[in-house]
């Protein structure tokens, strides 16, 4: 085990020949697999660079008034929480999280390294330690705020991330053809990525589907248009006009990370609203519409909601309806988690900043076509944008200036 400034490393051979024996199961394979990472991942630094640099544009003109990047990090509570500048998660969730990431990313870059010929030097873990940046911020955000949250300074205290490494022989690496690093830099993020997305086709079709359906409406105002027609608490409303009522998993696993106590019952509630509003907002007051409750067609003639003016009111409180709600407890939540920050992070590692993937890729590039140092000045060059793009998304939300 070695200690190197803030980081714990632990080296290990124990791997190699299992991602030699991966490897070379079909080498032809393995580089068509890596062209199509290139691909996708080329795609994705340039969305993701877009994204970065709007958000940032719409946070300097005003139009986004909070922290557009925030830090996904552990705490020692059962249930996730939102903060400022932060959204926590369960810490058991988090360590299932961070190993179905990690291990998926460093391992596909020593598939496709092998299946390059490129000899790996070290496989292993890692523990980078940010006491020293954390404690320091909250003790002047607590000055400067006059208030001291012990909840805050405790993550700030458990403030480290765990990580992984497969490293390629970099002789051998920085004398291969182009299109090899661009292969081996691209393997871990498309992998994250492809993982997420196939995670969330999965449990959607096998989980959500078959136990999501519609709302259960949990209260009628009996002046309403519901009220007047018939509706009652325990029904279940299934669709309006004909358009079901529901929303799919990588929706709800969106909203993991913006709703409070979201591993719990309470994002039912959120659910049902969303696909409610979403229902409804090609409508206006007096509209009539057909909905399907318990199997049953209702006319329904919409009011005008009490708080919003103009927009379409039917006089119910609901949540979603499933057949088993401790699926919201553990199995949605995790996977949902799981789904979302395997894409987030696969993204965010192909953005052009080194010495992430996508950083390692533009100096690829530009060293095949510009001389080293022209090479050097161009990736550091985007890679300061991008990093003071990042860091003002993170605090401009936190700090009124």
């Amino acid at each position: 085990m070695d200690f190197k400034y803030f980081l714990i490393m632990r080296r290990t051979k124990k791997f190699r020949n299992t991602i030699d024996k991966i490897a070379n199961k079909s080498v032809f394979f393995w580089k068509i697999v890596g062209t199509v990472a290139v691909i996708v991942c080329l795609g994705a630094m340039i969305f993701g660079t877009y994204m970065f640099l709007n958000v940032t544009y719409l946070i300097i003109t005003g139009v986004i008034k909070q922290p557009a990047a925030q830090l996904v990090i552990p705490i020692p509570l059962e249930q996730t929480a939102v903060g400022p500048g932060f959204i926590g998660i369960p810490f058991w969730f988090w360590i299932i999280i961070i190993g179905a990431i990690l291990i998926p990313h460093e391992a596909f870059h020593g598939i496709i390294a092998r299946a390059e010929k490129i000899k790996l030097r070290d496989v292993g873990l890692m523990l980078l330690l940010l006491q020293f940046i954390s404690i320091p911020i909250v003790i002047i955000y607590f000055i400067y705020t006059g208030t001291f949250d012990f909840m805050l300074f405790l993550i700030a205290l458990l403030m480290s991330f765990p990580g992984a490494f497969v490293e390629p022989e970099e002789k051998q690496l920085n004398k291969s053809k182009l299109m090899t690093k661009l292969r081996i830099f691209s393997a871990g993020s498309f992998i994250n990525i492809f993982i997420g997305l196939l995670l969330i086709l999965l449990v959607q079709n096998l989980l959500w589907y078959p136990n999501v359906n519609g709302v259960l409406i949990t209260g009628v105002n009996e002046t309403s248009p519901a009220g007047q027609i018939g509706l009652k608490p325990g029904m279940i409303l299934e669709s309006i006009n004909g358009k079901e009522i529901n929303i799919d998993f990588y929706r709800y696993s969106s909203m993991l990370l913006t709703i409070p106590k979201s591993n719990t019952e309470n994002i039912t509630y959120v659910i049902a609203a969303q696909s409610l509003f979403e229902n409804l907002a090609d409508y206006k007051p007096g509209d009539v519409v057909k909905l399907n409750v318990n199997g049953i067609n209702y006319d329904l003639k919409l009011g005008e909601h009490p708080s919003y003016k103009d927009f379409p009111y039917i006089g119910i409180t609901s949540k979603a309806y499933t057949k088993n709600i401790s699926l919201f407890s553990v199995v949605f939540p995790l996977f949902g988690l799981m789904s979302l920050l395997s894409i987030l992070v696969g993204t965010f590692n192909i953005l052009p900043i080194y010495p992430l993937d996508g950083g390692l890729i533009v100096k690829g590039i530009t060293e095949k076509y510009f001389k080293k140092k022209t090479a050097n000045r161009i990736t550091m060059a985007i890679t300061y944008i991008l990093f003071i793009a990042i860091v003002y998304a993170f605090v401009r939300g936190l700090i009124p200036f």
